[in-house]
């Protein structure tokens, strides 16, 4: 970088931003759009920089920073420093080469030029009349410290005539050597290549100044560190939140964005699609005349082998052995990494327990806050391993309160579950009694709730339904005649629901699945059984448009089969009622559908015994007390797209059977959506486009006043652009303090096409469907919670035209917590992404409503997923199905550390270890096994889980080692015979001694290896 004369603190030139962007109105900026491939930025930023000396990348965003210093050394080949503090920002303004990363948050901070040339660094040069002392002494002053082997970063060593010190900034040890009193020679050894090169200077970076308090003006650029940068060629990378992008891009020549930009250059990013090894072979054998194939991959041996036997020539083969990138098809380079090569040829595990509970459906990563079941809430750090002389394993590193730090195997993970409740919630102290007393509250409430949902089943269980007949050639023949193939999913909940109609016990089950996921379908399957049987099928819906909705549905699927359909709601002229209340009760309407007007007294069934309720939670206390008198004895399916944990289906299995639809139909594809700020050319664009292919627009604004205004405003934006020749859009407008009615009739004008854009709040959030919308766009889209966004993107789009969801936010400056939001809402596009979306932002208060069961109070304190796997385990002791089981610990040294080429990234790792734990049988390991190949690591860490689900069997807590012997606790409420069933199992060979009933030892001289003794005594 190009060295500024700055004088003195007090004699510093003034940069206000005027002045630098006058300085600087020359440069060009080139602005790539659709972006967010982070692997793809990662390869054009490549092709930026290898002209360049130096290049500085600015970021707003962590997960940028933490690939870029991933993949640097691989794609890049040259490492990237991150700068964390003022000191390395002006070692990076002294330095003549390397790539530099700076947080945006760092330019904020408030630091003088003066202040920091003078106290930043000090230069060692050759030739200069320095004593050593003199040098010791500046190096303490700086923060280094006297070290006889140099391990450590900060460090120095003298020997005679030369002082050698470990850079701070580097890692380099550097030599440097006296004589006499000048400096004759430095020497530095890079600790990358293990290379010496002579220097004539070098810049001690001083680690005292980065203690330093520093104000920090959030959302103020500091001019003074901006020119530090100002000559540079500098790239802008995920800044577009920064309230000063504008000053950015004035220095900058590059800049990568996700927005909306009309003069950006799209990078025209695809992702390949390839599931199976054929897919693949022909893939690498397509002919590219000017695109070059990369692959980077940490299973290199397999991969080449590949390579080699099809004889494919042209690929590039990189092995890496860290994971996250992502395989991408640009317009000159095509990439494909683990996130394809493991997919094809890592041996698919068996995953049927990866269902078993909600933590085990969402991720667990480092910086995510987690609940472990003894200690409480924390911090997820990071995975580290640990070695010993005969040991190696590895450890989820979890942060408390007060800087408390706990190492748990990941033999153990089953006691560690991601944290899902209160945003602000604090860690836990490990030393106190906050989380013993916190934990003995949850557990009384527990026990309140479980009985209620025992007692509640119980009543259920006595009221006997109708057993519906199976009619399996007319029912093959409906589902035939549907248009599109079933999923794997949409198949299994018609079999669980035609399964609980065939019982003698009246159905109630609920299908719980994302918007367009087919729930409908599912239950015109059920009603279509039940007419065939002869019997009447009520459904109700809270809202007369989605009754609307679910009529023309049912008359197009059902009407072919002689299936006849009416429909009641307030719409219906008196004498339409009139006529379908009489064909009700003569039996001359098979189904019929209504909303709340279903529930009034003259309604009257001749043989009524299906009910469908569409989101039951939605109707109102009345509603539901009249629900709850029709549904007595009959069969009930209900629909809902509110997100139900797996773990609680569980716990309520016998209550309410819930089949969860999680798979997306096989021709849905995601809604593009685009983060922009207030832009009336995006506006204009968006509903010029959308009207001229024939679609309507929602914009959606939950601010009831100032509606008015607004709806003239985009009248106006439109009316700037739009030509002579065309219409002005009719706009309608829709709140919630108009009449229920008011919004029905309008909403039902939108629907009729009679309007070309919805202006409305949230009051559309759930179950109306806008067939002829195609683009939404979301004003203030950071107000919301991530469900809610989820649920309004889907409005959009049912049919085969593609969607557009633009999030449009208007504020100066977004919150850190906004950010997330909308980039999260973002980047989960893909289809079926409702479950993680409304788990991650907690918006599941209404899975209670819709299972009925009392609100829980304490669910947020050690969160969900804890919170739902304590009450399955409640529930089953209090049915006997099973004892709780106490999971042995087995506390000896055996080693387990996995390779890398086992799993498709870090997370799979993890999901990996939390399957293998949440294994209950014998069987379940078995068929795990089977499926992968065993090396000694792998074989002991089966051998652990073994002997861990054997001894559990047996009341036994924990198995160590103590001085000579290995040691069995067994549970508390262990009896005589209990203990005597352990020996006669355990005790082959006559040698293990009764302590107490609760612990029982044996020598460990009869075993050579921990290995040898487990499996002596679990054959």
């Amino acid at each position: 970088m190009n060295q500024t004369n700055w004088g003195d603190a007090q004699g510093e030139r003034n940069w206000n931003n005027e002045s630098i962007i006058e300085l600087l109105n020359y440069k060009l900026l080139t602005t790539y759009s659709h972006s967010s491939c982070a692997t793809a930025r990662l390869f054009k930023m490549k092709s930026l920089v290898v002209e360049w000396q130096k290049k500085v990348i600015i970021t707003d965003s962590e997960s940028d920073i933490s690939i870029l210093r991933q993949f640097a050394k691989t794609v890049l080949d040259t490492p990237i420093q991150l700068l964390t503090d003022l000191a390395e920002f002006w070692m990076m303004s002294e330095s003549h080469a390397g790539i530099f990363v700076i947080s945006s948050t760092l330019l904020e901070t408030s630091g003088d030029i003066g202040y920091l040339r003078r106290h930043s660094l000090y230069e060692i040069t050759r030739g200069a009349e320095q004593t050593i002392e003199n040098v010791i002494e500046k190096l303490i002053e700086f923060g280094y410290i006297h070290a006889t082997h140099l391990g450590e970063l900060a460090t120095y060593r003298r020997e005679g005539s030369v002082v050698t010190i470990t850079d701070a900034h580097s890692g380099n040890q550097v030599h440097i050597e006296w004589f006499d009193t000048e400096i004759d020679s430095i020497v530095e050894i890079d600790s990358r290549w293990d290379e010496r090169r002579y220097r004539d200077t070098i810049s001690i970076k001083n680690q005292k100044l980065s203690e330093t308090p520093i104000e920090r003006k959030v959302g103020i650029i500091n001019m003074d560190l901006l020119a530090l940068v100002e000559s540079e060629s500098t790239i802008l990378l995920g800044c577009d939140f920064l309230p000063y992008i504008d000053q950015l891009r004035h220095i900058s020549d590059f800049h990568f964005t996700d927005f909306h930009r009309d003069d950006a250059i799209s990078l025209g990013v695809d992702i390949p699609t390839i599931e199976h090894i054929d897919a693949f072979l022909a893939f690498l054998r397509e002919e590219r005349w000017e695109q070059r194939v990369i692959i980077y991959t940490k299973f290199i041996k397999t991969v080449q082998e590949f390579v080699e036997f099809h004889a494919i020539v042209n690929i590039e083969i990189i092995d890496v052995a860290k994971w996250g990138m992502e395989s991408c098809i640009m317009k000159d380079i095509i990439i494909i990494a683990d996130d394809i090569i493991g997919n094809v040829f890592v041996r698919t595990r068996n995953k049927k327990s990866i269902a078993k509970h909600l933590d085990l459906l969402l991720t667990l990563a480092p910086g995510d806050l987690v609940v472990h079941r003894e200690h409480g809430i924390a911090l997820f750090h990071a995975v580290t391993k640990k070695s010993t002389v005969n040991l190696e394993r590895e450890y989820i590193e979890l942060h408390y309160a007060e800087w408390d730090k706990l190492f748990v195997p990941l033999t153990e993970i089953y006691r560690v579950s991601k944290y899902l409740g209160k945003p602000d919630v604090e860690l836990t102290k490990l030393s106190g009694k906050e989380w013993e007393r916190t934990m003995s509250k949850t557990t009384e409430e527990i026990e309140a709730i479980a009985l209620d949902i025992l007692e509640t089943n119980a009543r259920r269980s006595l009221a006997k339904g109708r057993s519906f007949a199976s009619f399996q050639g007319k029912e093959r023949e409906f589902q035939d005649a549907f248009a599109y193939e079933y999923t794997q999913d949409q198949s299994r909940a018609i079999e669980e629901v035609f399964a609980d109609m065939e019982s003698e016990l009246a159905m109630d089950r609920l299908i719980s699945g994302d918007v367009g996921f087919w729930k409908t379908e599912i239950a015109m399957n059920a009603i279509y059984k039940a007419v065939l049987a002869g019997t009447q099928v009520a459904v109700i819906s809270p809202l007369l448009v989605l009754a609307d909705e679910h009529y023309e549905t049912f008359v197009e699927r059902l009407s072919p089969f002689g299936v006849r359909v009416g429909i009641m709601t307030r719409m219906n002229t008196g004498r339409e009622i009139a006529t379908t209340l009489e064909d009700l009760r003569d039996g001359k309407i098979d189904v019929v559908v209504g909303t709340h007007r279903l529930l009034s007294e003259d309604v009257r069934y001749k043989r009524l015994w299906l009910l469908v309720i569409d989101e039951e939670h939605k109707f109102g206390v009345t509603h539901k007390e009249r629900i709850k008198k029709i549904r007595a004895g009959i069969d009930i399916l209900a629909l809902s797209a509110t997100p139900i944990p797996r773990s609680l289906n569980l716990a309520l299995s016998g209550l309410k059977k819930i089949s969860i639809i999680a798979t997306p139909p096989k021709k849905k594809k995601p809604i593009e959506t685009i983060i922009t700020r207030w832009n009336e050319g995006v506006i204009a664009h968006a509903v010029e486009y959308e009207m001229g292919r024939g679609g309507q627009v929602i914009i959606l604004h939950n601010r009831i006043r100032g509606m008015d205004a607004l709806a003239k405003e985009i009248e106006g934006i439109i009316g700037k652009s739009k030509s002579a020749k065309q219409e002005s859009p009719k706009i309608i407008i829709t709140h919630g303090q108009m009449p229920g009615d008011k919004i029905e009739d309008r909403i039902h004008a939108f629907k009729k096409r009679e309007y070309d854009i919805l202006l409305s709040t949230t009051i559309i959030e759930n179950g109306v469907n806008f067939l002829s919308a195609n683009t939404i766009i979301i004003i203030d889209p950071e107000e919301f919670g991530l469900a809610s966004l989820h649920q309004l993107r889907w409005r959009v789009w049912r049919k085969d035209a593609d969607a557009y969801c633009y999030l449009m936010y208007r504020k100066p400056e977004l919150g850190k917590d906004e950010k997330e939001r909308l980039i999260t809402i973002a980047n989960n596009t893909h289809l079926g992404a409702w479950f993680e979306i409304a788990m991650r932002d907690m918006e599941i208060r209404g899975a209670w409503d819709v299972l009925g069961i009392k609100q829980s109070g304490r669910s947020k304190d050690i969160g969900l997923t804890l919170y739902f796997r304590l009450l399955e385990e409640r529930i089953a002791e209090l049915r006997e199905e099973k004892k709780k089981r106490t999971r042995a610990k087995i506390e000896l040294e055996i080693s387990y550390v996995l390779p890398v080429e086992y799993f498709l990234s870090e997370a799979d790792k993890l999901n990996f270890f939390r399957e293998i734990e949440s294994l209950e049988t014998l069987e379940e390991l078995d068929e795990m096994e089977s499926v992968m190949d065993t090396n000694e690591n792998l074989s002991n860490l089966f051998l652990i889980i073994r002997s861990r689900l054997i001894l559990s069997d047996y009341g036994v807590v924990k198995l160590s080692k103590i001085g000579l012997n290995y040691v069995f606790d067994l549970e508390e409420r262990t009896t005589v015979a209990d203990a005597k069933r352990f020996l006669d199992r355990f005790d082959t060979r006559n040698s293990m001694i009764l302590l107490s009933v609760r612990k029982i030892r044996v020598e460990i001289q009869y075993w050579k290896t921990v290995e040898k003794f487990l499996k002596d005594i679990i054959r």
